[in-house]
């Protein structure tokens, strides 16, 4: 059940994530953004770790994986995602990218874990990702570059790779400390290009021009970085290693329903045909995390999972 819940907590602050990048954006440039994100992160979660666990320690041989994932799976997709929000205005759109991650997660587990998914998991992906199409369909698409689209299927599949990576190196990590030492190593991988405005702005990834609403700026970065961030790897990290990248990569089905909410409340336009697509992606989601003899049996310690199909 605690897994559950915290499925329903990641879903809840990974969902709001893109309109309170879209609103750090008036004052902050990406690489400004995801430093915030990745920097807020990593002191509350020290905070945490500081006060509740202490005694939990990394090993020293875990550093060189945790950093890998670091930068692939916190660092670049965190820049990522405000550089395209910037650039294009509209939220939501990028909320529902996201849901390509449980099937480019089965993808990758192949050569990196070794192991196939079952057919109850490849239905529900695929199921998935076909009311995801029908969301795109409706016309989030318009508008949106090659480019564009070929840098946000990016930020999936860095997720896909670092959750993947996790499982296989950093499974019996402490996740507390890990977590802190893969957001402070994110945060000195886009330090630099953050406070040198100069080379942002030649890479045009910049701060906009002129910066407004400075109040709600910051205030979304923070909201961004504790709960959207910080709490988000916090318990991420333990449904990777609990329950497998799978497991825990289907809250990216969840996500575009969180965010056309909060494209509905800012103003956009949700059809019918968007309202079946969410249903339908719900729907897989159940299909693919109901419970099962062997999930039982796993919380309860009577059988070892594996890697990707914990959840079968």
């Amino acid at each position: 059940m605690i897994a559950y819940f915290q499925f329903a907590l990641i879903c809840l602050f990974f969902g709001s994530n893109f309109i309170l990048m879209s609103r750090a954006s008036r004052w902050f440039g990406p690489v400004e953004i995801g430093l915030g994100r990745v920097f807020g992160a990593a002191i509350l979660l020290a905070i945490v770790w500081i006060v509740a666990e202490r005694s939990r320690r990394l090993r020293p041989r875990d550093l060189r994986n945790i950093a890998l994932v670091a930068v692939i799976a916190n660092a670049y997709p965190y820049a990522a995602q405000p550089t395209l929000i910037a650039s294009f205005g509209a939220h939501s759109f990028f909320g529902m990218t996201v849901a390509f991650t449980p099937l480019l997660t089965i993808l990758v587990s192949i050569p990196v874990l070794g192991i196939h998914p079952t057919w109850r998991q490849i239905i529900g992906v695929i199921g998935g990702l076909g009311f995801i199409g029908m969301l795109l369909n409706a016309g989030a698409l318009q508008g949106i570059t090659v480019g564009m689209l070929a840098m946000a299927v990016t930020v999936p599949l860095s997720y896909a790779l670092g959750n993947t990576w996790l499982r296989r190196t950093l499974r019996d990590a402490d996740p507390t400390p890990m977590s802190v030492a893969m957001l402070m190593i994110s945060s000195l991988t886009l330090a630099p290009l953050a406070l040198a405005p100069g080379l942002s702005t030649t890479l045009g990834i910049g701060p906009p021009t002129p910066r407004t609403d400075f109040a709600i700026a910051a205030a979304a970065l923070g909201a961004l970085g504790a709960l959207g961030t910080g709490a988000c790897v916090w318990m991420f990290v333990r449904l990777v290693q609990s329950h497998g990248p799978l497991f825990a990569g289907m809250v990216t089905y969840v996500v575009p329903v969180m965010a056309i909410l909060w494209g509905l409340a800012d103003g956009e336009t949700i059809t019918s045909q968007q309202l079946i697509a969410v249903s339908g992606i719900l729907s897989m989601v159940a299909l693919v995390q109901a419970p099962t003899q062997k999930h039982t049996a796993e919380e309860s310690g009577e059988w070892s999972p594996d890697p990707l199909t914990a959840d079968a």
